[in-house]
């Protein structure tokens, strides 16, 4: 009886002792008192699990032990008290949302997006899961600026948590753990590490400092202090603290107070109007150079989700009422802004991110959403409190290595884009230009650069990264097919671009060989021109000792080639250079030996219709025929014919008349009179069987009509 007695005691007096644990437990809890209640949660939920669950309360013990080590970055167990509520179903839609978060804090993220998608009922719940859910394939593009990117341990981190830099001058003031600067509750129970305190490093180089010195007076106070940052002149200062939320109460929220600089000391900070009490306000942050804009992250009523970045305009002497930035916040936290020029950066984690808090940039005229800055500016735990002067290089704040919060030195190496080019004619084939010069101008400032081609007709250079370009080339006979045309504006990453540069010759060479028309043999020394029809030609060239002659002359149009050489008749020959892409044009003419009774037609000889007046385009024909005379002492006969249509009579006379005038034309030209005769025969020498009442087609009555030439 004694035995059972004492045992029912023992049993009562262990029941009590966990009530209490599990009430002091709670209490710590609600304060948000991590450090001193995980334990206690631990040992609570390990019970339940023992004991199978068989209090109700028991999960909640489990779930406040899974979010407690999630707040103390303790995330492997955070995820195994989460994995127990999950193996016995009892995953609530906060539950699954720090449990998502803590998966990919450890860089689980396919585990991640396989817990989510199998409980799409409790997703539907949730904003930020659902929006998880949608962007769950974008991850791998946050690693493609990795290569360019490097970090630097700045030298003025204690391993103890340090964060949030700001840049004054050329020191830098940041928040950090590393001393006690208070001689009673000098650990915070949050974490039960030292109170934050703000610190001020010097460089001792462009990007390292010596270790930081704990800065007193006004900047140091009974709580947290920091972050702190500065207007652009470095006279005005906004210093994040905690206050309590009302007398004698334990829970604090975060405030922002303002402060001058008046002869070298800074004045009492003073709470500033924009601050809402109950609720969160700090990491605020002056608009670039101008000091009448402050933008903050505050988690007060009006935002989107938990912590929000709103902006105040300093106007009529006051700040005016906070507005939410519009376009970037989530129903998760947004903190940490920074704004360079029009840029805003700041840290969230309501975006599908790499895991806890990433930086993100937002510029309204770029871009339509917030930009991630990517890897290795991000990383699988939180990164925040980017600080940058040129947007090339910068601190940030991150916890990656150990959970413990450093600050990192970054330094990206400018986005390379290399522009490779080929320059060509185009023939049948592509020919490449080597020596080429190509000029490259810059449309918005108009400024040109030349390069050359190399031997492979090939040219390269780099770009900037916001620039529109224009590449062309000319050369003498030939025309460029189009200009080429180039942007970079939306390129942020390493990039090579191509173009080419085509060049349509306007010229072609003509190979004139001129050989006797009976044996083949070449002929040297022979009169050899190239004409339009037009009668528009070059200079006469006398063939070489290869029986040639080479011209150059337009392309797409029609030419005739001539050849003469004392002691043979003429020769010419019509060609056209339309539609080729050939180099080279190889024509032959053949000289016939001149023989006494020889009787040629003369080409292109064009009279007025149904008169004996010639046409302007004949006169080219018989300027040769004139040459050829002089030139060979020759006496001719030119006699002209019709066709059979007509009388008989008529027809011999517009013949005789038109023999006379070609004649009359070629004696204006030096012939001796006395070494050419007319004559006119009309249709008495007909070609066909075109005569007279027989119908035949006009290319047979063409054939009828024609000038010859006879030797005498």
């Amino acid at each position: 009886m004694r035995s059972l007695v004492l045992s029912c005691f023992l049993l009562l007096s262990l029941s009590g002792l966990t009530q209490l644990k599990a009430k002091i437990a709670e209490e710590h809890f609600s304060l948000l008192e991590y450090g001193l209640c995980v334990d206690m949660f631990d040992e609570l939920s390990d019970k339940a699990i023992k004991q199978g669950f068989k209090n109700e309360n028991s999960w909640e013990h489990t779930r406040k032990a899974a979010i407690c080590h999630f707040y103390l970055f303790e995330i492997q167990k955070s995820c195994d008290r989460f994995k127990v509520l999950e193996t016995h179903g009892k995953l609530t839609k906060s539950d699954l949302e720090y449990y998502f978060k803590a998966m990919r804090a450890l860089g689980k993220y396919a585990e991640s997006i396989s817990l989510i998608e199998g409980r799409k009922e409790i997703v539907q719940q949730s904003a930020y899961l659902s929006a998880m859910l949608t962007h769950a394939t974008e991850n791998m593009s946050l690693f493609k600026d990795s290569s360019r990117i490097k970090l630097y341990d700045p030298g003025l981190n204690s391993g103890k948590g340090d964060f949030a830099a700001s840049y004054f001058g050329k020191d830098l003031y940041y928040v950090s753990k590393s001393k006690n600067a208070r001689n009673f509750k000098s650990l915070y129970a949050w974490d039960l590490d030292y109170f934050t305190n703000i610190h001020k490093a010097t460089p001792t180089s462009d990007s390292t400092f010596l270790p930081g010195t704990l800065e007193k007076d006004q900047l140091l106070s009974k709580a947290h202090d920091g972050p702190v940052s500065f207007n652009a002149a470095g006279t005005k200062m906004l210093i994040t603290r905690n206050l309590p939320v009302g007398k004698g109460s334990k829970v604090t929220k975060l405030v922002i107070y303002f402060s001058e600089l008046s002869n070298g000391i800074w004045t009492e900070p003073v709470l500033m109007s924009i601050n809402l009490e109950g609720y969160n306000s700090g990491h605020a942050v002056f608009f670039g150079n101008n000091d009448q804009l402050i933008y903050f992250a505050s988690d007060r009523p009006g935002g989107k989700g938990k912590s929000d970045i709103w902006f105040s305009k300093f106007e009529n002497n006051t700040w005016s009422t906070p507005e939410n930035v519009a376009g970037i916040n989530t129903t998760e936290n947004e903190l940490f802004p920074y704004l360079l020029d029009n840029t805003l950066y700041f840290a969230s984690e309501g975006y599908l991110g790499l895991g806890g808090l990433d930086i993100y940039l937002y510029d309204p005229s770029v871009n339509s959403l917030p930009v991630n800055i990517g890897y290795p500016l991000n990383t699988r735990f939180d990164d925040f409190g980017l600080i940058t002067q040129d947007g090339i290089t910068g601190y940030l704040s991150s916890n990656r290595e150990d959970y413990i919060d450093r600050i990192y030195y970054f330094r990206k190496r400018p986005i390379t884009i290399k522009l490779e080019g080929f320059v060509y004619v185009q023939y049948k084939e592509k020919e490449a230009l080597a020596s080429q010069i190509v000029v490259l101008t810059e449309i918005k400032t108009a400024h040109t650069d030349t390069l050359t081609s190399n031997e492979l007709g090939k040219f390269s250079c780099f770009l900037r990264s916001d620039g529109t370009y224009k590449l062309s080339t000319s050369k003498e006979d030939f025309i460029l097919i189009s200009e080429a045309n180039v942007e970079t504006n939306d390129l942020n990453t390493d990039t090579t671009l191509y173009c080419e540069l085509g060049l349509n010759p306007t010229t072609i060479q003509i190979r004139l060989r001129v050989t006797e028309a009976r044996t083949g043999n070449i002929i040297t020394g022979a009169l050899t021109s190239i004409a339009d029809y037009n009668m528009n030609g070059g200079s006469p060239i006398l063939t070489d000792e290869l029986g040639m002659a080479t011209f150059k002359v337009d392309r797409n149009k029609s030419y005739w080639a001539y050849a003469s050489k004392k002691g043979y008749k003429d020769d010419s020959q019509p060609f056209n250079s339309e539609n080729t892409n050939d180099k080279v044009i190889d024509l032959e003419l053949k000289l016939p030996p001149i023989v006494k009774g020889d009787r040629f037609k003369l080409e292109n000889i064009f009279y007025d219709l149904n008169k004996s007046t010639l046409r302007p385009e004949s006169k080219f024909a018989l300027d040769k025929l004139a040459d050829f005379i002089i030139k060979n002492d020759l006496k001719i006969e030119l006699s002209a014919h019709t066709d059979a249509r007509g009388s008989d009579a008529y027809n011999l006379k517009l013949s005789q008349a038109r023999a006379q005038s070609c004649v009359d034309y070629l004696i204006t030209k030096g012939v001796k009179k006395s070494s050419i005769t007319a004559r006119g025969y009309g249709e008495t020498k007909l070609m066909n069987k075109c005569k007279n009442n027989i119908n035949c087609p006009e290319e047979l009555h063409q054939e009828n009509r024609r000038t010859e030439v006879k030797i005498l």
